[in-house]
């Protein structure tokens, strides 16, 4: 069954506050045991049955002392068993999420270079057709010089250049390979304009 990112979380939320808990009922065992006393009273004389029922309630308190350990013995490894598996669920809870975060992440971000790609094509083909354009224009603007200038030059009685064609190039967005790159493309100064003879 896959779990979900808020599903580990709530899960991580209910482990986290239990582990000081248990490990703080631990801390209380360790320092019972560690602080465990009995009292000894020993008899006002030294008569045989003084003497018989000091060994007799000091048997007795050593043997229910030993059985007192014991309990906090068992409890104390208890917990530490049920300490160890929550720290283990935890840290695997942890990882799980750690985990399901990293993929989403990656989605996320193949899903923006995706995006990012589609608007570097998309805005592209703008500029390029743009380009094609202005490369138009200044086709026809090269036609109404070759229509213009010989008329002046006829009007003013002498040979005049009235424009200078001195551009090159125009912008063009080429793909190379993996990448965009936005460069020159020569102007055609031997293209005709259609409908031209």
């Amino acid at each position: 069954m896959s779990q979900t990112i808020a599903q580990i979380e709530a899960e991580i939320a209910v482990l986290q506050p239990e582990i000081p808990s248990l490990q703080g009922e631990l801390d209380e065992l360790r320092e019972q045991r560690s602080s465990f006393r009995v009292a000894v009273a020993f008899p006002k004389n030294n008569s045989p049955e003084a003497l018989a029922q000091f060994h007799k309630h000091n048997a007795s308190a050593a043997a229910n002392w030993v059985q007192q350990l014991k309990e906090i013995d068992r409890a104390i490894q208890a917990l530490e068993g049920k300490l160890k598996q929550k720290q283990v669920l935890l840290a695997h809870k942890q990882t799980q999420l750690d985990q399901l975060r990293s993929q989403q992440e990656w989605l996320e971000l193949e899903r923006r270079v995706q995006a990012g790609g589609k608007l570097l094509q998309s805005q592209s083909q703008k500029i390029n057709q743009l380009a094609a354009q202005l490369e138009a224009e200044i086709q026809s603007f090269k036609a109404i010089y070759q229509d213009v200038n010989p008329i002046y030059c006829q009007w003013l009685q002498k040979s005049v250049t009235i424009v200078e064609f001195s551009a090159t190039a125009i912008p063009h967005v080429f793909f190379q390979g993996n990448k965009f790159e936005l460069g020159n493309k020569e102007i055609d100064w031997n293209q005709e304009l259609e409908g031209e003879s």
